[in-house]
């Protein structure tokens, strides 16, 4: 009998599920197993120090004191052991640290694969590369890919691979798009490189496909003319007329792959109202009866145009596996084969199913050497602890599951397996988690041998109070409301697991509630109010607000600092390299080192406070620049080069400008981190600089906002949840459609076209339909993580759910708990005193000043705005759905270098899914009368900014902005002769009076926009031209040249 048991775990949130994990790692060791032949692993290197601090605590606290060792012995049910048992077990848990198997399992795989690198056909030692390292590799595996050095033919044909995967590209920009595409496609390649699986229709549709049967443009042409005949157009009034008429008028102007045009779209999506049959269409809100020719005329048109849409599909997604062959056939050869493997590499390397069983080995020699590994491993680890299984892939789980199947079938029974997560936080599916799994492997072992495996489960919340509880198991627990707002599988899957939870702590007094607001602005404005009413901070309790996004985060955290005085973090990634005005400067003169060419970079660096320095060291020549950067980092190293550059912008810096100062130290770390590569590539450096990121240290008495992701795990006295706004929770990723067989093998991968056509087919909509469940899945887990998250308090915040169909998280709310709700005492509050500050030595105060790390507001050219805002834009939009719609119009935009017939057809490819921001994006590209904003001027040189931010002195202050597009022209000299600015306004003005008022709400901003392009360029402020581009009507306006 095994006297620890193969053991699952569904442990709810704050139940102890630590507690549980450190009480079997020790219960292993007090059964005498060695601390190297037990494996525990997670999948963060923060999870596995705290399980590693954990254990060594429980050991020590229990060596040091007879009460607490009695304790611990009860708990993990060895009552005979003393403090002096104890005592023995951590001794020799620290004698054998540096042998242990404790962390994540990205290293242990790591370790596994450098402990068998001849076996895995490695030649010898390899290196981890890092995220910036994989991106530098990639770049160069792109530059040797388009030297011309490597042949012309094999270099074009990869250009027209790329062509046909993305419908056309300009090839100047072909680098950046390739990056972003493989950022998307590549491990959907890795996972299924064989040609065979992408866009095959025999894959997709086994028994054939009638759309792709109705696909030529010679039927379709044939069954166009036929049901032009065969309509009975003396039936049709005016209305209906004219719909036919624009029907049959637009037709010819669209090609697969191209959004259809609206008449064909209106007449499209009424046939598939009466499909098959089509013995009467809707039309104008009337039926049209068809007669039986007309109907079968309809019918086949309408399956032409869907089978060529399919058949552009599948076309484009063999062009997507031909781009992504070509690059991973250098890659494979330049990158891994000589030892550089990211972490994804290293498990794909061990993984038993994938493709050759790896890319370095043939299949039999992958079957021995993975038969002789697992072997090794077996012989060396005898008990399994994974934490947070839920979040496991796939792929991990086939390489450990050799192992696991041994130790579950050790007939000895000295060995164990231990498992324990909570598929209700299963919110990684996003990066290949797969919570079915838990369930899965449970069933799959007790099927072989019943009882194999045990269940337990832990519902009690030591985190949570009986307020939060109450409000986690009416909204969470609600089956009913489950199965009138989601799919069955979903909610079939959700309730298989759930059990009411309970509170540990009956006694601890506290408040959830539910209350609306009308916008964002409301909702942020609510925050604030509960902030400070509560006075959470100045009672000594941690307050975090959680969000869906970073972007977010920082704006609410900007609000709750500006218009509170609360000391808010944003605990997003903060790009220290590119959020700030001195690293700005920085960067401006490494760029202008490495590209010398680049006037931007030199005009940015001479309105910064190091053109002083510079001119005072007669320095301001160019290669003279250059050389002296050049020189300082070869010889000292970035970081050092950084340093001295540091200082010298210093003196410029104001007395109290803490946040300048800590972000001049972070970019020296930075630096310090880059030096570390081993490269001394300036371009590099300014690369790895502008991605790089750091979170702010977690400091107590702030409030902290943050994404729910980014919480998981951690508990708050009081939480906030004011961002639960959105679309249908049932809503699949964008991307390309990967269908999956039982074993999670890729069956197909296909580019699946608009819902118009996907919801048709039955295949398409399966695939899709499974997709959305999946992703409904998820979101519902995400919203069990965030209101697990407090401990006394919750507050929940949501607009008014009103007449909105909408299946999203206000939805869900008000089905479980109507519109307003509220559990525990409404003034929980004061029964906590206020915290009294301990005095602060000088020394004390001085080292707050540096680790505070205050951030300031920049000043913007938006903060000119004037003039009164018309009463009617209060009811047109709300203001964070305009805000949200205007940034998704700038961005789709932003992609546009210059205008014409490839590229509208390019970006109405690319703009297909975004709904009404892609549509009022395209009318701006189309519209006549903004043709000069995308015509490219006929000068010797022209420069093109687009989204592009600039730091600039000006009048003594700093100023920070971002232009939405200057078009800057040049002379054969290089010398900039004339510049536009054009600035894109997504706000709604009825008519010409209100246009007129935006432009003098806005004067003031372009105005200085013009000055700011007039000192980067070296022109007179005369020769720059200032447009506003009012994006609704399609309509500029040019502000006048002397304004």
């Amino acid at each position: 009998m095994n006297p620890t048991g193969h053991v699952m775990i569904l442990a709810s949130a704050g139940s102890g599920k630590t507690y549980a994990l450190t009480n079997r790692y020790v219960r292993l060791l007090a059964l005498g197993a060695k601390p190297e032949r037990i494996a525990a692993l997670t999948f963060t290197r923060k999870a596995a120090g705290e399980f590693f601090d954990e254990i060594l605590k429980k050991l020590a606290g229990a060596a040091a004191d007879e009460g607490v060792a009695k304790k611990l012995a009860a708990e993990i049910t060895v009552p005979a052991l003393r403090a002096a048992d104890f005592l023995k077990l951590l001794r020799g848990m620290t004698e054998a640290m540096h042998r242990l198997n404790l962390g994540t399992l990205d290293s242990f795989f790591a370790r596994v694969v450098r402990a068998f690198p001849l076996e895995l056909g490695l030649a010898g030692d390899f290196e981890v590369l890092q995220e910036h390292a994989a991106r530098l590799e990639r770049r160069r595996v792109l530059r040797r890919m388009f030297a011309h050095t490597e042949g012309g033919t094999a270099r074009q044909d990869f250009i027209e691979a790329f062509k046909r995967a993305t419908f056309g590209t300009e090839e100047k920009r072909l680098g950046a798009r390739l990056d972003a595409f493989l950022d998307e496609h590549a491990e959907v390649y890795l996972a299924a490189p064989e040609a065979a699986a992408w866009g095959r229709a025999e894959r997709i549709w086994p028994a054939g496909s009638a759309w792709l049967a109705a696909a030529t443009a010679k039927k379709r042409a044939a069954a166009a003319e036929a049901l032009k005949v065969a309509l009975p157009w003396a039936t049709f009034s005016e209305a209906q007329r004219a719909r036919w008429e624009d029907f049959f008028a637009a037709l010819p102007d669209w090609a697969p792959g191209a959004p259809l045009p609206k008449p064909v779209e209106y007449v499209v999506k009424n046939a598939f109202k009466a499909w098959p049959g089509l013995a009467e269409i809707t039309v104008e809100r009337k039926k049209v009866l068809l007669a039986p020719d007309a109907g079968r005329a309809l019918h086949a048109l309408v399956s032409g145009i869907v089978g060529a849409e399919l058949a552009r599909r599948l076309e484009t997604t063999q062009g997507m596996w031909a781009v992504l062959r070509g690059y991973e056939e250098v890659y494979d050869g330049a990158v891994r084969r000589a030892g550089r493997l990211t972490f994804a590499d290293v498990q794909r390397l061990l993984r038993p199913d994938t493709p050759d069983g790896a890319w370095l080995l043939s299949r039999d020699a992958a079957a021995e050497a993975r038969l002789f590994i697992d072997w090794r491993l077996d012989a060396q680890i005898d008990h399994w602890l994974l934490d947070e299984f839920q979040d496991t892939s796939h792929g991990q789980w086939s390489v450990l599951r050799n192992l696991i199947d041994e130790a579950v079938q050790d007939p000895t029974g000295a060995r164990s397996f231990f498992y324990v997560g909570d598929v209700k936080q299963a919110i990684y599916a996003w990066r290949e988690g797969d919570s079915r799994l838990f369930r899965e492997i449970f069933d799959h072992y007790n099927a072989a041998r019943p009882g194999a495996i045990r269940e337990e489960r832990l519902d009690r919340s030591w985190r949570s109070g009986p307020a939060v509880i109450a409000m986690v198991n009416r909204v969470m627990g609600d089956g009913e409301a489950l199965a009138r707002l989601f799919p069955a599988e979903v909610v079939a899957r959700w309730t298989r697991e759930w059990r009411d939870h309970e509170s540990a702590q009956p006694k601890l007094g506290g408040y959830a509630s539910l209350r609306t607001a009308e916008d964002e602005a409301g909702r942020f404005a609510e925050t604030l109010k509960i902030l400070q009413k509560t006075e959470a901070l100045e009672r000594g309790l941690s307050v975090a607000v959680l969000v869906q996004k970073n972007s977010t985060a920082a704006e609410l955290a900007d609000y709750l600092r500006r218009e509170g005085g609360l000391p808010a973090v944003a605990e997003s990634d903060l790009h220290v390299g590119t959020d700030n005005p001195l690293a700005g400067a920085l960067l401006a003169l490494f760029r202008a080192a490495a590209h010398p060419g680049d006037q931007a970079a030199w005009a940015h660096m001479r309105m910064t406070p190091l053109a002083a320095g510079l001119a005072a060291e007669s320095r301001t020549e160019r290669d003279a620049l250059v050389v002296r950067l050049l020189g300082e980092t070869h010889a000292k190293g970035f970081e050092r080069t950084v340093e001295a550059w540091v200082r010298q912008l210093e003196p410029a810096l104001a007395a109290d400008d803490a946040f300048s100062r800590e972000r001049g130290r972070q970019l020296a770390e930075a630096a310090r981190l880059f030096d570390e590569t081993g490269s001394r590539d300036v371009a590099e450096f300014v690369q790895f600089v502008e991605r790089h990121t750091v979170r702010d240290a977690d400091t107590a008495a702030v409030v902290r906002v943050m994404t729910v992701h980014k919480a998981k795990g951690m508990g708050f006295d009081l939480v906030v949840l004011p961002d639960l706004e959105g679309t249908r929770l049932a809503a699949r990723r964008r991307g390309l459609a990967v269908q999956r067989a039982p074993d999670r093998t890729v069956e197909w991968v296909f580019d699946l076209p608009p819902e118009t056509f996907y919801a048709q087919d039955d295949v398409l909509a399966g695939h899709v339909a499974a997709a959305e469940a999946d992703a409904c899945y998820e979101e519902l887990a995400v919203l069990y993580v965030a209101m697990t998250r407090a401990r006394r308090a919750m507050y929940v915040i949501t607009e008014p759910v009103g007449t909105s169909q909408s299946h999203n998280f206000p939805r869900w709310l008000q089905e479980t708990l109507g519109e307003a709700w509220s559990s525990g005492d409404a003034s929980w509050f004061n029964a906590i005193k206020a915290v009294s500050p301990e005095p602060e030595s000088e020394a004390g105060l001085a080292a707050l000043a540096v680790t505070r790390r205050p951030r300031r507001s920049a000043r913007t050219p938006s903060e000119g705005k004037a003039g009164e805002m018309a009463g009617e834009r209060l009811f047109a939009l709300d203001g964070g759905g305009a805000a949200r719609f205007g940034r998704a119009v700038h961005g789709l935009l932003a992609q546009v270098e210059w205008g014409g017939a490839l590229a509208e057809a390019e970006q109405a490819a690319a703009w297909r899914d975004d709904g009404a921001a892609g549509l009022e994006a395209m009318a701006c590209l189309r519209d006549p009368e903004l043709a000069e904003v995308w015509t490219k001027p006929a000068a010797a040189r022209v420069a093109v900014w687009r989204e592009r931010a600039f730091e600039i002195v000006l009048e003594g202050a700093w100023v920070t902005g971002v232009f939405d597009r200057v078009v800057v022209e040049f002379d054969d000299s290089g010398r900039a002769i004339r510049a536009a600015v054009y600035d894109f306004k997504t706000e709604r003005e009825a008519g010409y009076s209100g246009r007129a008022r935006a432009v003098t709400r806005h004067e003031a901003q372009i105005t200085l926009y013009r000055r700011v392009v007039a000192v980067l360029a070296g022109l007179p402020v005369a020769a720059v031209r200032a447009t506003l581009v009012f994006t609704e009507t399609a309509k500029k306006v040019t502000v006048d040249a002397g304004a």
